[in-house]
C-alpha cells in the first residue's frame, strides 16, 4: 500500500486524456454524448419506477439480517418482507456477501431502487471509459477507431441494460475484476488482492482466479486474497446472526453443484442459463425449455463435470504456457473470465457484463498463428455481436464458447516467449 495512493485514481484517470490529441478525444466525447443521452434516458430515467426482478431479493435479505436479525435463506420470509411486490427469488449468495447490501437495510425499497439504479449507472460509466483508456491504449495500433468501437459496443451491450433493469450487481463485479486486473498488471499486489477478494465475496465464481495465480507464480496476489477472504469469513461469522451461516451451509451449499436446483429457483435447463450446466441440462433433462436427446440427469451431471474439468484444465494450461511472457497476466485473465462464465452452475444473460473487458481485448489484440485472419475476425466479431444483441439467447452459450476457444488457441498454440 505504501506505493499506491487511491486518492490519485481520479487524477490519473483524467490524465489519460492528456496524452490523446484533441483531434482524437474531442470527436470521441462527441460520439459518447450522442450515444449516451438516449442510453441514459432509456435505461436510466425510464427505469426509475420499474419493478426489478433481482433487487427485491437483495433488499429483503439485507432487511432480514441487519434489521430483524434473521436468516436471509428462508424464501418465505423474504416474500413476506416484500409483500405486494412480484415474486422474490431466494437469496443464495454466501454470508459475507451480505455486507455489500448493508446500506439497503436503512432505506425504503423505493429508495433502494433509486440508489441501485444510480450506482449501477455510475459504475457502468467507469467501465465504459476505463476499458479503452487503461487496458486497450497500450496496443500501438489502437486509436480513435478502436476507442469508438469500444464505446459503441459497450453502450449497445444488451446484458448491461438487463443488469440495470433487474437491479443486479454484475456491473459492480466487473469493476472489482477490472481494478484487480489493472493493479495486478501494474505490480501492486496488495491493493489488487483487495479487489479480487471483493469480487469473490460478491459472486464466489472469481475464486477460479486464485489457483491460476498460484500456477503462474503470482504468489502475493493469491496469498493476500486468501487472507482477505479468511478475514471476511471470520468477521461474518462473528458479526452476523449465527443462523445465517448455519442456513447457508445446510440449505444452500448442498444444492450448489451441477444439475441441482435450490428451492424457488429455475431449473438448470432454463433458457436463461447459458453455462455448460444449462447446455447439458437442456440436452439430457426434461423441462419447459428443453427437447432432450435422452432424459438422463445422471449422464448430464457427469458430462457437465467432465466438460467443466476440461475447460478448467485448458485454461490453466494456457496460463502456465504463457507465464513467462510480458503479457502473461492478460493472457491468463481473458480465458479465465470466459471459463468462469462457462463452468458456473448458473450463468444468466446479465452475467455477460463482466466479460466486456476480455471480449474487447481479445478483438483488439488478435493473433493469427493458429487461425487465418479472416476466420479469426469472423468468429470473434460474430460471437461478440451475438453476446451483445437483445435476441438469440439460446445461442449465447456458443458465443462464449467460441471466444474462450479463440483465447485458448492464443495461449496454448503460440510459443511461450518472454
Amino acid at each position: 500500500m505504501r506505493n499506491f495512493d487511491f486518492r490519485r485514481l481520479p487524477a490519473n484517470f483524467l490524465a489519460m486524456f492528456a496524452g490523446m490529441p484533441a483531434s482524437k478525444w474531442l470527436p470521441l466525447w462527441m460520439l459518447f454524448s450522442i450515444l449516451y443521452a438516449p442510453f441514459l434516458h432509456r435505461y436510466g430515467w425510464s427505469y426509475r419506477d420499474i419493478p426489478n426482478r433481482d433487487l427485491p431479493s437483495f433488499y429483503a435479505a439485507s432487511v432480514s439480517v441487519f434489521d430483524l436479525g434473521q436468516s436471509p435463506y428462508d424464501p418465505g420470509r423474504l416474500e413476506e418482507l416484500m409483500e405486494g411486490d412480484d415474486y422474490v427469488f431466494p437469496y443464495l449468495y454466501p454470508p459475507p456477501s451480505l455486507f455489500f447490501f448493508l446500506p439497503l437495510s436503512s432505506m425504503s425499497y423505493a429508495g433502494a431502487r433509486q440508489f441501485a439504479l444510480i450506482a449501477n449507472h455510475l459504475l457502468f460509466l467507469f467501465i465504459v471509459w476505463a476499458i479503452p483508456l487503461y487496458l486497450l491504449r497500450r496496443e500501438p495500433r489502437f486509436g480513435f477507431a478502436g476507442a469508438a468501437l469500444c464505446l459503441v459496443y459497450a453502450l449497445a451491450f444488451y446484458p448491461a441494460a438487463l443488469t440495470l433493469e433487474h437491479g443486479q450487481v454484475n456491473i459492480l463485479l466487473a469493476v472489482f475484476l477490472f481494478l484487480f486486473w489493472l493493479l495486478a498488471e501494474k505490480g501492486k499486489p496488495f491493493p489488487a488482492s483487495i479487489f479480487l477478494a471483493l469480487a469473490v465475496l460478491l459472486k464466489t465464481y472469481p475464486i477460479l482466479l486464485i489457483p491460476l495465480l498460484f500456477l503462474t507464480r503470482r504468489w502475493r496476489e493469491s496469498v493476500y486474497a486468501l487472507g482477505w477472504l479468511a478475514l471476511a469469513v471470520i468477521l461474518s461469522w462473528a458479526i452476523l446472526p449465527s443462523v445465517v451461516w448455519l442456513d447457508w451451509l445446510t440449505k444452500v451449499l448442498p444444492v450448489g453443484g451441477y444439475m441441482q436446483t435450490a428451492d424457488g429457483m429455475y431449473p438448470p435447463a432454463a433458457i436463461w442459463n447459458q453455462s455448460l450446466n444449462g447446455f447439458f441440462a437442456r440436452m439430457f433433462t426434461a423441462s419447459d425449455w428443453s427437447h432432450p436427446l435422452w432424459v438422463n440427469p445422471a449422464l448430464a451431471r457427469i458430462l457437465t463435470y467432465q466438460a467443466a474439468g476440461l475447460v478448467s484444465a485448458l485454461t490453466a494450461l494456457a496460463a502456465w504456457r504463457n507465464r513467462m511472457r510480458v503479457d502473461a497476466f492478460e493472457r491468463m485473465m481473458i480465458p479465465a473470465l470466459l471459463a468462469m462464465y462457462l463452468i458456473a452452475p448458473f450463468s444468466w444473460e446479465h452475467h455477460l457484463v463482466y466479460l466486456l473487458p476480455p471480449v474487447l481485448i481479445l478483438l483488439s489484440r488478435p493473433t493469427f498463428e493458429t487461425l487465418p485472419k479472416t476466420a479469426f475476425y469472423l468468429l470473434g466479431f460474430g460471437s461478440a455481436l451475438l453476446l451483445g444483441l437483445p435476441f438469440g439467447l439460446e445461442f449465447k452459450f456458443y458465443g462464449v464458447l467460441v471466444l474462450w476457444g479463440l483465447s485458448i488457441s492464443r495461449g496454448c498454440c503460440t510459443k511461450p516467449i518472454r
